[in-house]
């Protein structure tokens, strides 16, 4: 499972060949917002929708959890995403000397 900060950070990662494979079960906002995957000229093209599906975001967020050994985190959704970054901040490599990071990252990880 991915977890991204925004729409475009997920379409800029996401790759054409593995959308246009269906690699991707699904998108969905944390709270359970449809995201449309499709691509054009190459390119990832993700587009917000009206419907939602909160069941396929518990259920989906379930299943991670209890493959990962955390169950319960379809109960906190952003919980869960700040927890994820937090973790890839804190194991990122190379790791800027500390005068830069703060200068590049003031805030520190990324939080929802």
């Amino acid at each position: 499972m991915n977890v991204f900060p925004s729409i475009a950070d997920a379409q800029d990662w996401m790759e054409a060949i593995d959308v246009d494979d269906g690699e991707y079960d699904a998108a969905l906002t944390e709270t359970g917002r449809v995201i449309t995957m499709r691509t054009e000229k190459e390119l990832v093209v993700l587009e917000l929708t009206d419907e939602l599906d909160p069941k396929l975001l518990q259920r989906l967020l379930r299943e991670h959890g209890q493959a990962i050994g955390m169950p319960g985190i379809e109960l906190d959704p952003v919980g869960f995403a700040n927890e994820t970054w937090q973790w890839d901040w804190e194991h990122r490599w190379p790791r800027w000397p500390r005068w830069l990071d703060e200068r590049l990252h003031p805030d520190g990880p990324v939080q929802a």
